[in-house]
This record gives structure tokens, C-alpha cells and sequence, in this order.
């Protein structure tokens, strides 16, 4: 199947943007896709949702899902029941999500995660399959791991109005030991390249998940890099990254785009001043005629945390702005409280 991945205005706008529609008859053969960073529903806020208070992640996000078709995740957390346990008592790198947390994010409007990445094996083989099952119980898809030992993950497809896209995700590394081959999605090349191959041949669009790099840095480790750039080469039109937990650049590269890291998201970290936000980021798929482009990218500043909100000041945008131009290789300008980068023309 024939695409084209062109890319129009992108824009880092006000929230509300995100649910307005382009000029008339846009509407038409279009699939919008929204991503966001890392997601923890486990310690503080586990808690909360053990209590029944499953809307607390996401209680100043009222209609954040609104107007689009796929609304992603990178979900660092195992939703399993441990009998009350969201962080581990002895190690404060290890927590989980209670299976609540399935219907926290059903209800936000969450319909596609990321569960390949270091927390993926936190608890263990039981805690990993209850994630998957807990997930899929309430609608949402599992990208990144698998119930049974297989060669291959399958990806996710999704498709709207004649378009088809395919998700595919992948972890540098896992935390714990244990026998999760095969069951976690661990980046390799030649399984990539297989995966990747046969996504892009039932699809007009690959979009691709990395989770890697070190932390709290302002750009990936050249591990991570080389990686993500590798998953565009080999046909990912999209990716998106994870695992520092903070916001870095965005790379145009070879006609793909590649997004270093989206950072936090539902994830506590005060301890730093970037760890505090992170960018949610919007793409619009518009089929034109045999082909499938890309015809706007938008994204939002997030405040991160327990309760995450798209309300920050200017000084904190401007602070947001500043620190894409500086890490990106596309220009950017800011107009009041949104982000552009001017059009770009592609063969």
C-alpha cells in the first residue's frame, strides 16, 4: 500500500486546539492519533484508586481524548493485584497499579499502551499477563508484550475512514531478571526490521514506540538514539520515545520525525525541575487520494505529576519553548501560547 508522509504546519498550541477541527471537509478521511509520555499508576496514586477514586489521575484533564480516534500511552506501571501493595516496600523502583487502573484509563479515554519498557516485569510473569488481560478487559490494546511466548509481537492496527495505522513498541532494557523473553519486547534489529516489514505491509502508517536512553538527561544516550533512528530507517514514519522523563527535541530525519522523549505524564518526580512536565503530542492522518499524509502535527505542555493539567504559566511555556528550539534540528517559534514550526516541503 502506497503513503506519503507530508508534513503541514506543526503547531504547539493551547489544549483546547487539540479538539478543534481543520477548515471544512477535513473531517473526511482523516484519523487523529494522541500520544502522551510515561504513566504511573502505582504509589500515591494507586492508593487514591484503591479507594475508588479511579478519575484521580486524571481529574483536571476533563475531555483531554476529545475529538481524537487514538489516545496513547506509555504505561510504567503493572496494573496487578497485590493485595493492597503499590510500591514495593523494599525498593522504591519497583510499584504497580491496581487493576482499577485499567478503568482509570478506559474512563480518561485511554485506548492504546505501551507496556514494553524497564517496569514491565516489576511483578513477575502473573503480574504481566493480569496487565494485558486487565487492559484488554476494559477496551483498551497492549502494545509491547504478550501472554505467550512468541517470535514476534503483533503489532496494534487501528483504522479509520480508509486509513490504516500500526503501533509497534520496544524497551532498551528491563529492570528485573527473570524469563521474559519473548514476552516483553526487548529491541532487537533483525526482529524489528521483520515487524516493522510486515506492519507496514497492512498499513499506510507505522508508528513506533521506543522506551530507553538514560534519565533526566536533555538528550537520548547515544544508544537510544541510534536505536530510535534505526526503527525510522527501517520504515517507522513515527517515533515516539520514552524513559527519560523529561521533554526533549524532536528530530526530522529523512522524511520521518522522530520524538526523543515525550516525558512525564501521570508521574510524580519533584526532584527535578524538567521531570515536572512533560508534551503531549497530536498527529492528523488525511487520506489523499491513493496516498496517506501526515497534514498536522499540534502539541501541548503538560504540568506533570499525581494529577496532571495543561495549565502553566507563560513563563513556564516560554521556558518549554526555549528548550525544544534548543534541542530540536526543526525551527520553532512561539506565538503567545502556542509553539510553530513553519511548513515544510517533501518530495
Amino acid at each position: 500500500m502506497r503513503h506519503l508522509l507530508c508534513i503541514g504546519l506543526v503547531t504547539f498550541s493551547a489544549w483546547s486546539s487539540f479538539a478543534q477541527s481543520g477548515p471544512e471537509g477535513d473531517k473526511e478521511g482523516q484519523l487523529v492519533f494522541r500520544a502522551f509520555g510515561d504513566v504511573n499508576l502505582g504509589r500515591a496514586v494507586g492508593k487514591e484508586l484503591l479507594k475508588g477514586n479511579l478519575n484521580y489521575p486524571f481529574a483536571s484533564l476533563s475531555g483531554f481524548a476529545d475529538g481524537a480516534d487514538v489516545v496513547f500511552i506509555n504505561l510504567e506501571s503493572q496494573l496487578t493485584d497485590q493485595g493492597g501493595e503499590t510500591q514495593d516496600p523494599r525498593d522504591v523502583f519497583i510499584f504497580c497499579g491496581p487493576p482499577e487502573g485499567a478503568t482509570s484509563l478506559r474512563n480518561a479515554g485511554v485506548t492504546v499502551a505501551s507496556t514494553a519498557n524497564n517496569h514491565a516485569y516489576d511483578y513477575g510473569m502473573r503480574a504481566l499477563e493480569e496487565t494485558i488481560d486487565n487492559l484488554l478487559g476494559v477496551g483498551i490494546r497492549a502494545v509491547g508484550t504478550s501472554k505467550d511466548s512468541t517470535g514476534l509481537f503483533q503489532p496494534v492496527f487501528i483504522e479509520k475512514d480508509g486509513i490504516r495505522i500500526a503501533i509497534v513498541a520496544y524497551t532498551e532494557f528491563v529492570n528485573r531478571k527473570g524469563p521474559w523473553r519473548g514476552r516483553i519486547s526487548l529491541f532487537e534489529k533483525k526482529r524489528a526490521q521483520v515487524e516493522i516489514k510486515r506492519a507496514r505491509q497492512f498499513s499506510d502508517i507505522v508508528i513506533a514506540s521506543y522506551h530507553g536512553g538514560s534519565e533526566y538527561t536533555d538528550e537520548p544516550s547515544k544508544l537510544a538514539l541510534s536505536q530510535m533512528r534505526y526503527l525510522a530507517e527501517i520504515g517507522a514514519d513515527v517515533v515516539v520515545g520514552h524513559h527519560s522523563h523529561v521533554p526533549q527535541g524532536i528530530e526530522y530525519r529523512q522524511g520521518k520525525y522522530i520524538f526523543y522523549s515525550l516525558g512525564n505524564f501521570v508521574f510524580y518526580q519533584p526532584q527535578h525541575f524538567w521531570t515536572q512536565f512533560g508534551l503531549g503530542v497530536e498527529l492528523k492522518f488525511q487520506k489523499k487520494g491513493e496516498t496517506v499524509v501526515v497534514s498536522s502535527i499540534k502539541m501541548i505542555p503538560i504540568r506533570a505529576g499525581k494529577q496532571p493539567t495543561f495549565s502553566l504559566s507563560k513563563e513556564e511555556r516560554s521556558k518549554i519553548h526555549e528548550r525544544l528550539q534548543k534541542l530540536s534540528n526543526v525551527t520553532i517559534q512561539q506565538l503567545d501560547s502556542a509553539f510553530t514550526v513553519q511548513p515544510l516541503v517533501y518530495e
